[in-house]
């Protein structure tokens, strides 16, 4: 089992995690640059066709304008590849890659903005990103989208300019608040919004992002399976669903408007989220603890002591965060679900055991 960076901090020192593993290590070059020259040219490279190559090298053009922190190229830039490669690893500094410009061998959990990124597959199979792909030539505004938030990251995470309310783009919209060299931050994958220091996700984390996974090695989700209707309630919880609806808010809860929300109990209107997985019925043949599925994985109302009574069913249960080679941002091909039709228990048959 590998060690995992526990990212819940209690209030109690006696509790204080004692595995934290995540702070950036190796060469200060590697990621900044004093002046951005050298020898008389730029050093910092640009925000789009940049990647890590073979040689270990951030390859791709120079601007002479520079980022701040010093940083040598955007998020993106950094989390990006011209290999395969999912993980880059520079002598002690390992790098998840987010976006390969060739398809990936073996996406990370969060899957991987190629597909969206390539004109064969589109809009429909990630994120649109800033720096990755352009505006999403179909959606003029985040699906599900109910909050009156002018914040661009409602609208479009692919906006060429900062957010007028928080100075955030792209990568920023989800990963607001960064820290690569402090490992005392709570903030589950720097999940967080730009407002308030109580808007994160709590988790635990898989040390290499589920590049690999068995029974006791991959993410630990945070869920509840107390019912809430809207974004206010993510202060409180700190679930990955939670965050999901800052800008999805029509997916979830029990909605004051006729059509709003999934509804409370079945039968449901769109498919529930933060809500316990049952344990009677067709789902009683699903138990995560015992035979954990990366492919339709659960969250936890404690990540850190899961059981079967407490798993919860969450947006990822689903779908992936950045992009997946199916539509939707699937983990799988949903036109390929066909209710008895006698194929392996996988996609939806993975918690709904009786349906294949």
């Amino acid at each position: 089992m590998k060690t995992k960076k526990l990212v819940v901090i209690f209030l109690f020192l006696s509790f204080l995690p004692c595995s934290l593993d995540a702070m950036v290590s190796g060469p200060c070059s590697l990621c900044h640059t004093m002046h951005n020259s050298q020898n008389g040219a730029a050093v910092a490279k640009a925000i789009t066709n940049t990647g890590w190559n073979d040689l270990g090298e951030l390859a791709g053009p120079t601007t002479a304008t520079p980022y701040e922190y010093l940083l040598v190229s955007s998020c993106v830039g950094c989390h990006s590849s011209t290999t395969a490669n999912t993980i880059i690893t520079l002598g002690s500094l390992t790098i998840p890659i987010v976006y390969n410009m060739i398809e990936p061998i073996k996406p990370l959990a969060g899957g991987n903005f190629y597909w969206v990124a390539n004109p064969a597959y589109g809009d429909a199979y990630g994120h649109n990103v800033y720096g990755i792909v352009g505006k999403d030539s179909q959606l003029t505004e985040a699906p599900g989208r109910l909050w009156g938030c002018n914040s661009t990251c409602h609208t479009t995470l692919a906006a060429d300019f900062p957010d007028p309310m928080y100075n955030k783009r792209g990568c920023e919209g989800c990963h607001a608040s960064t820290a690569h060299h402090d490992d005392s931050k709570p903030w589950y994958r720097f999940v967080k919004a730009p407002h308030g220091d109580s808007y994160y996700v709590e988790g635990v984390e898989d040390s290499d992002w589920e590049y690999t996974t068995d029974l006791n090695d991959h993410n630990y989700y945070k869920g509840t399976t107390v019912l809430y209707w809207g974004v206010g309630y993510f202060p409180q919880y700190k679930t990955i669903t939670a965050f999901c609806t800052g800008c999805h808010g029509n997916f979830h809860g029990s909605g004051p408007l006729p059509g709003q929300g999934m509804g409370d109990s079945s039968p449901w209107i769109r498919h529930p989220t933060d809500i316990a997985l049952p344990q009677t019925g067709e789902y009683s043949a699903y138990d995560p603890v015992t035979n954990y599925s990366t492919e339709a994985p659960v969250a936890w109302v404690n990540p850190q002591n899961p059981t079967r009574a407490e798993a919860v069913v969450m947006c990822l249960s689903c779908h992936r965060a950045h992009g997946s080679p199916y539509k939707d941002l699937l983990r799988w091909d949903y036109n390929q679900m066909i209710a008895n039709g006698g194929g392996p228990d996988t996609g939806c048959f993975t918690c709904h055991t009786t349906k294949n």
